[in-house]
């Protein structure tokens, strides 16, 4: 016991000689600590759908851009609240939008889709304001005159499914704002200053794209969530979904091939996906780059790139 314990102290004055005079080891690790909820998702939460949300478009260009942006930016801060999506920038995506705009300055939905389909988008929103209008309130009289003004806006929202090119939105809003000045001595249509005042104008805009959010909501839940296999690695499977789109650690997930698009023989209307052949399941591990996960095969066999993932 007693050789022991010598044997012990001498194994610590040996460390100490190891970081110098005046260093002591630091048997704290550092921690690097993030703000993000230890949960990827709550527990009545589902995996998030990924949203590609494009430039805001205006019937007028020569609207300043800016107030679209404001609207956009509207839209996309309302989405994020919900927890219910991942919002994928314009940036990231591999073309500039503006390409794929028709001669009647909106986009080629379709093609976009499918191309956002690639990065694993469930639905592709745009917004644009279709009309902007100003009226005078009331009739002043006098030196000193209480002005009002209305100015009302019109937009619309387009969605798109990602996984089949599809329609599954078109909806037009309005929305109205007040706003009131003061003038001394001035004669003519007053109300034309007001209609003209960005702030008023964004105001009516924004208005109009939030009355929109319930059916964009309702729009995008009926689609139904699922990733695809971006990477096969002998026992590691590498997800195009991750942390950002709610999945967990422990996770398991069922792997199939894609299904076959089933129309109306009469109609030719899109009435949805078959299910694939089920290949097996795959347990989520850990996570890689800005929204991917690494699984390992929890069941089956055979799985290849670009098979889809589902929640078990």
């Amino acid at each position: 016991m007693r050789l022991s314990l010598i044997l012990i102290l001498f194994s610590a004055a040996g460390c100490s000689h190891l970081f110098g005079p005046g260093q002591a080891a630091d048997k704290t690790p550092t921690i690097e600590t993030k703000d993000v909820s230890y949960s990827a998702r709550g527990e009545e939460e589902a995996p998030r759908h990924r949203i590609l949300v494009l430039p805001f478009l205006d019937e007028r260009p020569d609207h300043a851009q800016a107030m679209t942006e404001v609207a956009r930016q509207t839209v996309v801060r309302e989405l994020l609240k919900t927890r219910q999506f991942v919002i994928v920038s314009p940036e990231d995506f591999p073309q500039d939008p503006k390409k794929y705009l028709t001669e009647e300055n909106e986009y080629d939905l379709a093609q976009v889709s499918r191309l956002a389909s690639t990065m694993g988008v469930a639905a592709v929103v745009e917004g644009k304001v279709l009309s902007i209008k100003a009226k005078r309130l009331g009739d002043t009289v006098g030196l000193i005159r209480q002005q009002k003004a209305q100015v009302s806006s019109q937009v619309r929202v387009r969605i798109f499914a990602g996984k089949n090119g599809k329609e599954i939105l078109n909806e037009v809003r309005s929305g109205t704002t007040d706003a009131s000045t003061t003038h001394v001595a001035q004669r003519g249509d007053i109300s034309n200053s007001l209609s003209e005042d960005p702030e008023l104008i964004r105001a009516a805009i924004r208005k109009a794209f939030l009355g929109a959010i319930p059916n964009i909501l309702k729009s995008v839940e009926k689609l139904s969530w699922e990733g695809r296999v971006a990477m096969v690695s002998g026992e590691r499977v590498f997800v195009n979904a991750g942390r950002l789109s709610g999945l967990q650690v422990g996770d398991i997930l069922k792997v199939s091939e894609e299904g076959d698009d089933v129309y109306d023989p009469e109609t030719g209307r899109f009435i949805g996906t078959a299910p694939g052949r089920l290949k097996g399941t795959v347990e989520v591990v850990t996570y890689f780059g800005k929204d991917g996960a690494i699984t390992v095969i929890h069941s089956g066999s055979g799985f290849q790139e670009n098979d889809r993932v589902e929640l078990y």
